[in-house]
């Protein structure tokens, strides 16, 4: 078998999809095996379903670090603000009880203040077979709860998952200084930077066990690198970092707190103001 040396770019979701979903001739065909907490215990039918229809369980894991995240978002953006006033469009039963003539609800703007950038934050999915699903999950949630809370501060993001792989374990090879031994790579961008943010989607691609382990293995097995490398390869460094590049949080499990200050410091780190701790 010929070297295998590719770098696949995929910059519409769907289209990516439909790639990945295809079957394939290879002899080592992990993407279709057994379901397992390794995989995120969902079969290959189950995954291609979350895949297209988004992940309601993820999305529970999201909303855990938001609640924490947004209050400490300081800088001002376009979003509705319920006040009282004597017109409107619901009606507060209490006040008009009590005869306040401003019963009424109704909605103000905070106008946004931020400079508005854009940010591409490229998502490393390289995982090595010994990270647990419950470590991809939650380090998943966060980076969806990271890319969330950027666009509240009146941002916009573009989000790239990556998987790069290399033949070899060496530093050399796992780092991309020598790709031509044998390297696969794919950079799928789950959102664009002028698309609305579908946290039910994010999540699945960001933090489920199975956007790497069936979806990503499936096209290891296309195109033949399921057989052209052991075990799939060994994680590598991706290629193109964007602004923010999330290669390895952490090996394990961690505490919130920990976790929902890693976020804060990334926010720093990119300027954007959060309330004093």
């Amino acid at each position: 078998m010929s070297v295998i040396n590719k770098h696949i770019i995929y910059e519409d979701l769907y289209d990516f999809w439909l790639y990945a979903f295809r079957e394939s001739d290879a002899y080592s065909k992990s993407s279709r095996g057994y379901s397992r907490e390794w995989n995120g215990n969902v079969s290959w039918l189950e995954a291609k379903k979350l895949a297209l229809q988004g992940w309601q369980d993820g999305l529970e894991q999201v909303k855990k670090y938001q609640t924490e995240i947004t209050p400490q978002i300081t800088e001002k953006v376009i979003r509705p603000s319920q006040i009282y006033d004597v017109a409107g469009y619901n009606v507060d039963v209490g006040r008009y009880l009590s005869n306040d003539p401003e019963c009424f609800v109704s909605r103000e703007f905070v106008v946004n203040n931020s400079p508005g950038r854009v940010f591409t934050l490229v998502c490393s999915i390289s995982f090595s077979a010994a990270i647990k699903s419950e470590t991809i999950i939650q380090r998943g949630a966060i980076i969806c709860a990271l890319v969330d809370a950027i666009e509240y501060a009146g941002h916009r993001v573009e989000v790239i998952c990556n998987w790069a792989v290399s033949k070899y374990s060496n530093e050399e090879n796992r780092t991309g200084n020598i790709k031509n031994k044998g390297w696969l790579e794919l950079d799928v961008t789950v959102k664009k930077a002028n698309q609305p943010l579908e946290m039910i989607e994010l999540a699945f691609c960001l933090a489920h066990p199975s956007m790497l382990r069936r979806v990503m293995f499936s096209v290891a097995e296309i195109e033949g690198w399921s057989d052209f490398a052991y075990a799939y390869g060994y994680p590598a460094k991706a290629t193109n970092e964007g602004d923010l590049y999330i290669q390895e949080i952490f090996s394990g499990k961690v505490p919130n707190k920990k976790a929902i200050n890693w976020v804060l410091n990334q926010l720093k780190n990119l300027n954007i103001e959060i309330k004093n701790q």
